[in-house]
């Protein structure tokens, strides 16, 4: 009951956002930024956490400044999420510009499939849609599936709506390898906590344990690996700056893991110090 009620309410809220234009629905996320900040500080703590580790010199006034951003960030992501399901392939198309798009095309010449990795910065999901369309390719995107198997499955039909795959993390493997080798574009999130036996480098400054899974699959398959990076704009729509991650070196399969983790970890941190507002700051990195 408890999923069917939470399934009803997202797809009532999402209906009620979608009345609204596009450029009202985003100023109601600011509105929400404000409440949630002052009134329901969900995960505020571990917010403040993680901005003590990455950026301890901040002082009190910048940190409470730059909080109320990420507040507003994530209720900015939020609501043109719920507003996805009623926005047209055009429109879609329409929020992303990919800066060097040649970088992606320049990779598929190989002919070896392509891994794209990215974070969950500026809006991630519609960077998976929209550089899909306007690469006009069809992604094969690796998601966490969320508890609630009919939100789950209804936000997957948006995700795919316009043609990309979803493959769940943690189904076999050789699937995830099969999309490569049949030359398709890979598209993963790695920024987040991974678990305790995974490798362990520093982010900020301090040690984490990261995803070694972008670096395994690319020397596995000899797929070239891009970070992948989309950047809010100030109207709303987002500039996607690709780099590739070299794989070429004389070292061992496991000091070329820690290479091309190392410096995926390092790309990340570079934009998250240019753009810390744009991060999602509500996940436990540093919890071990």
């Amino acid at each position: 009951m408890k999923n069917k009620i939470e399934y009803f309410f997202l797809k009532l809220l999402s209906y009620i956002i979608s009345r609204l234009n596009f450029s009202t629905a985003r100023k109601l996320a600011k509105f929400l930024s404000f409440i949630f900040y002052y009134f329901i500080p969900i995960r505020k703590k571990v917010v403040e956490k993680n901005l003590k580790i990455a950026f301890p010199d901040l002082c009190k006034k910048e940190k409470k400044i730059l909080i109320k951003k990420i507040y507003q960030n994530l209720f900015i992501v939020l609501i043109e999420i719920l507003y996805l399901p009623f926005l047209t392939e055009s429109e879609i198309k329409k929020l992303v510009t990919i800066k060097n798009r040649e970088v992606i095309e320049n990779a598929l010449k190989r002919n070896k499939g392509l891994i794209l990795v990215s974070a969950h910065f500026g809006n991630w999901e519609i960077l998976a849609i929209s550089a899909a369309l306007n690469l006009d390719r069809e992604f094969s995107v690796i998601i966490k599936p969320l508890r609630n198997p009919l939100v789950d499955l209804y936000i997957n039909e948006w995700r795919t709506k316009f043609g990309n795959s979803v493959f769940p993390l943690g189904m076999s493997i050789k699937n995830i390898f099969k999309e490569l080798l049949d030359k398709r574009i890979v598209a993963l999130l790695a920024d987040q906590r991974a678990s305790t036996n995974s490798l362990e480098m520093e982010f900020f400054g301090k040690k984490t344990h990261v995803y070694e899974g972008p670096a395994v699959l690319s020397i596995k398959t000899g797929a070239p690996i891009i970070f992948a990076i989309g950047i809010r704009q100030s109207d709303y729509t987002y500039l996607v700056e690709l780099k590739e991650i070299s794989t070429t070196n004389n070292k061992n399969e496991k000091e070329k893991i820690i290479l091309i983790t190392q410096n995926y970890i390092t790309l990340l941190e570079d934009y998250i110090r240019r753009y810390p507002d744009q991060w999602f700051w509500f996940h436990n990195r540093w919890k071990h």
